[in-house]
């Protein structure tokens, strides 16, 4: 029997065993205690994959901490360590990022999934939230500027100005002194940072170059800062739902939401069309694929425009979407959603009976062609069923500028 009573209040990492000692969920939170007791009083708002995981819980063990940062890392460390089956499968799930640093001349650093991890890099996390990591390298790159491209023009760019990139040509041996304090946070090696920066400050003063000393002083203080306290929580309390229950609950708010505009009544498959062009020679398209709970990559589809050789963008949707649906064996989707609105949204409605909706950016407002009549959704922007369509625009969006950009290195060569 787990006593509730015995979970600290502090904020840190809680872990999951079963019944063999296995580790079966790893998770942060900034009351330990409130969000573990969620997990054991609220049987009525859980999922079905966490209340799943709930009923395999046989030992809760905790570990404090003093800062989000330091919650977030200790969190990818552990999920590294156990891989917890809980934490989904975490080669095949695209919401789990990586961070990369490269081991070249001018170390960079990125962001990567699982299968697409860089060769020759040293590779940091799974991190299960993206906007944590992004939250992270922001943080990180105000304390040591870094590069996020091997390439750099010779003019310094918008980062440069904003002093988070050290521009075109870095002193190598002050940048690379910078990725070795910036692996330390990313270890969560704290408080050996702030001794090598205290020491690096007064080794600066002694020798009157305080300039220097001042710029190793305030990278302290903001370390000692981020260190210090919960200042940024909106990562750290959140819904305890699993990933899965999440999405189910996205598909059944979708269909709630779309149902009375379309004929919809299950959502089993998802396709997302997106156009990438530049200049007047690469014009593209892409096609990525929800089923199964999830973005299914083996079902991606790229698309090198055919018919037009000038920027129109409905034209070109409509010409993916017609040639996607010229292959049946691909499986038939419930819902098809194009990156757009009432333009390209027309275009395709022309082609095809299947249920169809656009995606605006402009408020993410979902547009919806009704015979000669339409309609404008905008959902709540904490909406699951809003996120989910962001997620598939976003993902469109990345795979298609992926596939402009190796046409554009092809034709390099």
């Amino acid at each position: 029997m787990i006593n509730l009573q015995k979970i600290p209040t502090s904020p840190g990492c809680y872990i999951y065993r079963d019944i063999s000692g296995e580790v079966i969920y790893v998770g942060k939170a900034i009351n330990l205690k409130k969000r573990v007791s969620q997990y054991f009083q609220r049987d009525d708002a859980l999922g079905p994959k966490t209340k799943s995981l709930v009923s395999q819980i046989d030992s809760v063990q905790t570990l404090t901490v003093n800062s989000e940062i330091e919650a977030l890392i200790l969190e990818s460390s552990l999920i590294k360590k156990y891989l917890p089956k809980y934490n989904s499968q975490l080669k095949d799930n695209r919401s789990y990022l990586y961070i990369c640093i490269s081991k070249s001349k001018i170390p960079v650093i990125t962001t990567a999934h699982y299968s697409n991890l860089p060769e020759k890099s040293d590779i940091y996390g799974p991190f299960p939230s993206g906007a944590s990591v992004k939250s992270l390298l922001k943080t990180i790159r105000r304390l040591f500027p870094f590069r996020s491209s091997p390439k750099h023009a010779q003019k310094q760019c918008l980062y440069c100005h904003l002093n988070l990139c050290p521009g075109p040509n870095p002193d190598p041996v002050i940048y690379r002194q910078n990725i070795t304090k910036i692996k330390k946070i990313l270890n969560g090696r704290f408080n050996s940072l702030i001794k090598t920066l205290n020491k690096e400050m007064k080794i600066a003063a002694k020798s009157e170059d305080f300039e220097k000393a001042q710029i190793i002083k305030n990278q302290v203080d903001s370390l000692n800062y981020i260190v210090s306290g919960w200042h940024n929580l909106k990562n750290l309390y959140a819904d305890i739902n699993l990933p899965q229950d999440k999405q189910s609950q996205a598909i059944k708010d979708l269909i709630i939401t779309l149902k009375p505009h379309l004929n919809i009544n299950k959502l089993q498959r998802i396709e997302c069309f997106d156009i990438s062009q530049l200049g007047t020679k690469y014009f593209v398209g892409s096609m990525v694929v929800w089923q199964n709970g999830d973005l299914d990559n083996s079902a991606y589809r790229k698309f090198k425009i055919r018919t037009k050789a000038t920027p129109d963008d409905q034209y070109m949707m409509k010409e993916v979407v017609y040639r996607r649906l010229k292959h049946p064996e691909w499986g038939t989707p419930n819902l098809i959603v194009v990156d757009g609105g009432k333009p390209q949204v027309s275009a395709v409605s022309s082609i095809t009976k299947i249920p169809l909706i656009g995606l605006a950016k402009r408020e993410e407002t979902i547009i919806i062609k009704n015979k000669n009549s339409w309609q404008e959704i905008k959902l709540p922007q904490k909406s699951q069923a809003l996120l989910l369509l962001i997620r598939l625009r976003d993902e469109a969006h990345r795979f298609a500028n992926r596939y402009r950009r190796e046409l554009i290195s092809l034709s390099l060569r």
